[in-house]
C-alpha cells in the first residue's frame, strides 16, 4: 500500500509539472493551438500528454500513463501521436523528459537550411550545431535519425515541424528550446544586417587534412594533431594574441590511456602519454570518437558531462576559447579509424 501511495503521489507531482510547463511554453510563444506534446519517465512506465490535448490547457485528466512498451494504461485513453517518436528517443537516450513544439522562428528557419550554427558562446556552449532532419509525414514516422542526432545535442529540429528537445527534467528540455528559438531570431536580425552592407569578418575555412585514417590517440594520430594545429597561421595567431601556454591532457577513460599537450605561446611544442597536464578533459570512447568525427562539440560535450574536466578550472579555460576551438576545427579534419 505504502508503495502505492509514492506512485500516485509522484505521478501527481508529474502532472502537475507537466501542466505547468505547457502554460509556460504557450506564454513564451513556442506553441499553438493544438499542436506540441510533452512526456516524462515515471519508474518503469512514462507519462505522455494526449491526443487533441491543448499544451496551454492541459488538466490531469488530459495526460496519459503508458506502460514499458508505450501502451496506454488505461485502454480507453488515446495517447499522443508521437507517442512512438517518444518511445524511440527513450530507448535510445537517457532522456528524462521530452518537449516537442513548433517554435515559429525555427519552424521558418528550418524551411531554408540544413542546420542551426550557433553565434553567441552560449549557443555554442548549450547547443552547438543543431541538424535539420527531413521530414515527409504529418508525425515523425521514422524516428532514427532524429533519435541519433539526439544523442549528441539537446535539441534537434525537424523540417517544417518543430522541435524535439530532451533533459533530465523539463526544466532543461524547455531551456534549449527557448534559447534555439531566441537564437534563431537572432540569425534572422543578422541575415537583416548583412542584407543592408554590415558585415563581420570571418576566419578562415578548414581544408580536410588528408591521408589514411588513424586509431583514435595512438601516436600517429597525435602526430597529426600537432602537424595540423602548428601549421595553421590563424592557429597560431589566435593562441599568441590570448597567450596561450599552458598543458592540456586528454583520456581515455576505458583504459586509462592519456596524452598531454603542451603549448607555448600559441604552437604545440611537445606531447607525451603522461596525464600531468594543467588541465586533464576524460571520456569514454564513443565520445572522444563523436568529437574528432565532429558530431558534437568539445566544449558542449564538456558542458554535458560526456567529456569531464577531471582537473583545472572551465573558466580558466575559457580565457583560450579561441585557440582551443580553431585547434578542435582542424583535429576534426583527420580521419579516424
Amino acid at each position: 500500500m505504502a508503495n502505492a501511495e509514492r506512485l500516485i503521489s509522484g505521478m501527481g507531482k508529474l502532472e502537475n509539472d507537466m501542466i505547468r510547463w505547457g502554460r509556460l511554453l504557450f506564454e513564451r510563444r513556442l506553441i499553438s493551438g493544438w499542436g506540441g506534446n510533452l512526456s516524462c519517465r515515471s519508474g518503469k512506465n512514462f507519462l505522455i500528454t494526449g491526443q487533441h490535448s491543448p499544451l496551454p490547457f492541459l488538466m490531469s485528466g488530459d495526460l496519459v500513463r503508458l506502460d514499458p512498451q508505450g501502451k496506454p494504461v488505461r485502454k480507453e485513453q488515446r495517447a499522443s501521436s508521437e507517442t512512438p517518436m517518444h518511445m524511440a528517443i527513450y530507448a535510445g537516450t537517457d532522456a528524462q523528459a521530452i518537449i516537442h513544439v513548433h517554435p515559429p522562428m525555427v519552424l521558418a528557419y528550418s524551411l531554408v537550411r540544413q542546420s542551426f550554427v550557433p553565434l553567441s558562446f552560449e549557443e555554442k556552449y548549450t547547443l552547438g550545431e543543431v541538424p535539420v532532419i527531413a521530414q515527409e509525414t504529418p508525425t515523425v514516422t521514422r524516428p532514427e535519425q532524429l533519435v541519433e542526432a539526439l544523442r549528441y545535442h539537446p535539441v534537434a529540429i525537424i523540417k517544417g515541424h518543430g522541435t524535439v528537445a530532451i533533459g533530465k527534467n523539463f526544466q532543461e528540455a524547455f531551456l534549449v528550446t527557448d534559447l534555439l528559438e531566441e537564437a534563431v531570431r537572432c540569425q534572422f536580425f543578422k541575415a537583416a544586417a548583412e542584407a543592408s552592407g554590415e558585415s563581420t569578418k570571418a576566419s578562415r575555412q578548414v581544408a580536410p587534412f588528408g591521408g589514411k585514417p588513424h586509431a583514435l590517440f595512438s601516436e600517429e594520430h597525435m602526430s597529426a594533431l600537432v602537424e595540423s594545429a602548428n601549421r595553421d597561421r590563424e592557429f597560431r595567431e589566435f593562441g599568441a594574441a590570448a597567450g596561450l601556454t599552458t598543458s592540456l591532457t586528454l583520456q581515455m577513460e576505458e583504459n586509462d590511456r592519456a596524452w598531454t599537450v603542451r603549448f607555448v605561446e600559441g604552437e604545440i611544442t611537445e606531447t607525451s602519454q603522461t596525464d600531468n597536464g594543467d588541465f586533464l578533459i576524460s571520456g569514454r570512447a564513443e565520445w572522444w570518437n563523436a568529437v574528432f568525427t565532429n558530431k558534437i562539440d568539445p566544449f558542449m560535450a564538456t558542458q554535458q558531462g560526456k567529456l569531464k574536466l577531471r582537473r583545472g578550472d572551465l573558466a580558466r579555460l575559457s580565457r583560450w576559447y579561441k585557440p582551443f576551438q580553431r585547434a578542435f576545427s582542424l583535429w576534426q579534419t583527420i580521419p579516424i579509424q
